[in-house]
């Protein structure tokens, strides 16, 4: 079963209250069943962007605050945003991939934005350092920004990466050197130099602590 989205549910039947409208009206105006509704309130189903935009119609409300109050993560120009959390990074540098994209809080948002706007339109990925132990425990909550990429970023080479190697395990590592076909030395966060073939490569953006 999915993780349920966060959604402030008492703030839509508030709205609703507010302009005298109901549940019923609600999955009318979005040509859908009450129930689908009411399993979207109780965080069961995701809000589409489509629906977010008609909702905030039907409440005569901005669709910044109703995305807000369904749990999606905006930015300062109060849209969306391209940064979920979509990974753990352990205490050894290697990244396991949630099973399901996470909004990260707004004030980390907030904080993302200089990496956001320096990495262009591409989409942005943002990892969690969960480290009791070892050199990244003094890092223990920090969030990793990084950009999607299906190749070896020259940007990655001679600094902080997240990197994929051919067995498909994914860690950061701080990258050496690394050749066209792929042959890398790379050396973990404990220091420790290690020769693999990368499959992809891209450059750590920012640590937000």
């Amino acid at each position: 079963m999915s993780k349920e989205q966060t959604i402030d549910k008492p703030w839509f039947i508030q709205q609703l209250h507010t302009n005298k409208q109901s549940v019923r009206g609600l999955a009318r105006h979005l040509d859908v069943d009450a129930s689908a509704v009411s399993r979207m309130l109780s965080g069961q189903r995701k809000m589409k962007m489509d629906e977010a935009n008609a909702i905030a119609h039907f409440l005569r409300a901005p669709v910044s605050e109703v995305l807000k109050h369904a749990g999606v993560s905006i930015d300062i120009d109060g849209m969306p945003t391209r940064i979920l959390l979509a990974s753990i990074i352990n205490d050894k540098g290697h990244l396991d991939r949630l099973k399901e994209p996470k909004p990260l809080p707004q004030s980390v948002i907030d904080r993302a934005q200089a990496a956001i706007i320096g990495a262009g339109n591409g989409k942005i990925i943002a990892a969690q350092i969960r480290a009791v132990q070892g050199p990244l425990s003094i890092l223990d909550d920090a969030v990793v920004l990084f950009a999607h990429t299906d190749d070896v970023d020259a940007s990655a080479i001679g600094g902080l990466a997240i990197c994929r190697t051919n067995d498909g395990e994914q860690i950061m590592a701080r990258i050496e050197r690394a050749r066209k076909t792929g042959e890398a030395r790379i050396y973990s966060v404990s220091g420790k130099a290690i020769e693999v073939t990368l499959q992809t490569a891209t450059a750590v953006l920012a640590i937000i602590p």
